[in-house]
């Protein structure tokens, strides 16, 4: 993963944001200007502003992404949030048919949730399968004729583009959209179906404007989205070039682990139950081809490129990367000049991060012995590392000897085991506590702003300056 990269996408993401905020803007004007009822307006507003967050998010979050399937979890539970609103709607204007309709679409939805969700993980690079088109035909059909029945039933034509433009964008999510054609399709529909919808209720440049927004929003935000499904597969098909490279496999046999990676590793911990550090460790070691898969694929997120974005911003001349997993970070760090150390167990995952720092040409120093580590760093980083040490006390010396007076250190601690994820290791205290009476102090602060990256305001994530002394 090269950070500078994503670095960039994300910039021109931003400013291909520009038109579908001026989309919504176009809908508040119209909210305010609304002729029907207090509660219209307020709800009209409330949605043109929510557009703004979805067009900034979603399409980043839901595109960048290594399960394919992740996104038709998010698309069931979204649809829940589509039907409240359009019975909201439907409500507001007293159509009663529309309301019964969105009863039944939300008792089809959970018929339909079986089918959705129960599929196996599969390759980024294969094409959905023939049950989701069907699906999306079943649920546009739904929509359609829930929107019809509201517009026929006197709902605020305002409020039915807006919903209109959010089913679009479902469909489109479910779909896996990456086509450009897709996107035309998408806004036309929109468009002209948003000019429908206020062709008895507002005047013509009420009409042009409800419907250019409807058309700019809606081909807007899904080319955000089909944008970010292409760097998707170009982060992905790199990683898998990389993988074939360096373990000298088959694509195929690449995938078949990766795909499996994490509930292999939940399964082997539960069957293994190492105990004491030292057994923790070589059960680490062992299983570090499987570690290192499931970290690469973790680190397609959007929400782990930002923070990891975020992370380089902290940075400061020495640092020290440990328990560095797949190296991303690391390398990361020292492509961007700091002095970098890897530490972490020997393996696969280790002997992947000099493969490729030395292909890369980077000057990373990587060890896994804690006592050839030549103190003082600037910045100790330890990135969901202590849920999986046994005894903490000894770690967190060493970082209060490896760092510099005024030095920081950013680490994660424990926030309990999950099904995926039973390695976590309760320390039986909270670390931040105990850190704060033994020579450190919180800093977080004063480095995390309200434009940070949302996991580093996370409650476990922690940002502490060693104090002088």
């Amino acid at each position: 993963m090269n950070y500078e990269i994503q670095r960039k996408f994300l910039a021109v993401q931003r400013v291909r944001l520009l038109l579908p905020v001026a989309a919504c803007a176009a809908f508040l004007i119209e909210a305010v200007r609304e002729p029907q009822g207090v509660g219209e307006r307020v709800l009209g507003a409330a949605l043109a502003l929510a557009f703004v967050w979805a067009a900034y998010y979603l399409p980043n979050y839901l595109g960048l992404d290594a399960d394919p399937w992740r996104r038709l979890y998010w698309f069931s539970r979204a649809r829940w949030v589509a039907l409240f609103l359009f019975a909201g709607v439907a409500l507001f204007a007293g159509a009663k048919t529309a309301l019964g309709a969105a009863v039944v679409a939300a008792l089809l939805h959970l018929l339909l949730l079986r089918a959705l969700l129960k599929l196996e993980r599969r390759d980024l690079r294969e094409s959905i399968p023939a049950r989701i088109s069907a699906l999306a035909l079943v649920y546009g059909a739904t929509d359609g004729l829930l929107l019809w029945l509201a517009h026929r039933g006197g709902a605020s034509p305002l409020l039915l583009s807006e919903l209109l433009v959010w089913f679009l964008f479902l469909l489109a999510v479910l779909l896996r959209s990456r086509s450009l054609v897709h996107v035309i399709a998408f806004g036309l529909a929109a468009a002209g179906l948003s000019y429908f919808f206020t062709a008895a209720a507002a005047p013509e440049l009420g009409r042009v404007v409800i419907a250019a927004g409807a058309f700019v929003w809606t081909t807007g935000t899904i080319y955000l989205l089909v944008a970010a499904s292409r760097h998707n597969l170009a982060n992905y098909d790199d990683l898998l070039e990389n993988l074939q490279a360096f373990l000298g496999e088959t694509r195929e046999s690449i995938l078949k682990i990766l795909l499996l990676s994490v509930p292999t590793l939940a399964e082997n911990w539960r069957r293994d139950q190492p105990q004491g550090q030292e057994a923790v460790a070589a059960w680490y070691s062992a299983n570090a081809r499987l570690y290192l898969l499931a970290n690469c694929q973790h680190h397609l997120l959007y929400r782990h490129i930002m923070y990891t974005l975020g992370l380089l911003r902290v940075a400061r001349g020495r640092v020290l990367d440990f328990g560095g997993g797949n190296g991303d970070f690391s390398r990361a760090l020292a492509r961007d000049g700091f002095d970098t150390t890897y530490l972490d167990v020997p393996g696969d995952a280790a002997r992947y991060v000099k493969w490729r720092a030395e292909r890369e040409g980077l000057p990373l120093k990587v060890t896994h012995d804690k006592n050839t580590l030549q103190a003082p760093y600037d910045v100790v980083f330890c990135l969901d590392v202590v849920e999986h040490l046994v005894d903490l006390p000894p770690i967190f010396e060493l970082f209060r000897q490896l760092l510099r007076p005024g030095g920081k250190l950013l680490a994660t601690y424990y926030n309990g085991p999950t099904s995926s994820a039973p390695m976590h290791i309760d320390p039986g205290y909270d670390a931040l506590a105990f850190l704060l009476t033994h020579g450190f102090r919180n800093v977080k602060s004063k480095v995390v702003g309200i434009f940070s990256p949302e996991l580093m305001h996370k409650n476990h994530f922690m940002i502490l300056e060693k104090e002088p002394g």
